[in-house]
């Protein structure tokens, strides 16, 4: 009688999140902006939104990074995400981003197909009216060469007042050495 208690309640699960999983959610009108710059040139922008999810708080967003970015931080976005967390008037309501969905760079990020996350925070009436605060703090990743100790590499991401930095140009390298898929594999 004991593995049946375990495998409805699981199955019950699987259901309702492959449910909800169906269904698309979208950025409304005016997401929430923020991100940064890495010092290689480039950036990841993430936009976000809260909503009221059956009582509850829901965050919802996409990141992207820039087209032209060095080999050293393209698919790096991931790893600065996961540092980074979402305020509410100095309440911070979740840490790590990796919940966002990415996207392509954009001017707009409205309508934009959404990853989201549901709190256990209660939705209060006046969070409607307050504005969110995206927080990625400044870090160094850090790219070894061969393992070695104090060798290699160090790329600075940090936060620099743009408002759609993965819009910036990236980077200062030829475009063709740094755009996806534009290597034909000749040497010219």
């Amino acid at each position: 009688m004991r593995p049946f208690r375990l495998i409805v309640p699981l199955a019950l699960a699987l259901t309702c999140t492959a449910a909800a999983a169906g269904n698309t959610v979208r950025l409304g009108p005016s997401p929430v902006l923020g991100g940064g710059e890495y010092s290689t040139g480039g950036g990841v922008t993430v936009a976000v939104e809260m909503r009221n999810w059956a009582g509850k708080t829901g965050l919802c967003g996409v990141w992207a990074e820039s087209e032209r970015l060095t080999a050293y931080v393209r698919h790096k976005g991931n790893v600065v995400l996961r540092k980074g967390s979402i305020a509410l008037g100095g309440e911070v309501l979740t840490h790590n981003l990796n919940f966002l969905e990415q996207v392509a760079p954009s001017q707009s990020y409205a309508g934009a197909p959404a990853g989201c996350v549901r709190l256990q925070r209660d939705w209060r009436a006046s969070d409607a009216n307050r504005r969110l605060e995206v927080r990625i703090p400044r870090q160094e990743l850090h790219f070894d060469r061969n393992g070695t100790k104090g060798g290699g590499l160090r790329v600075t991401f940090r936060d620099t007042g743009h408002a759609n930095p993965a819009l910036t140009s990236g980077s200062l390298l030829p475009k063709k050495w740094t755009s996806y898929g534009s290597w034909s594999g000749k040497v010219e």
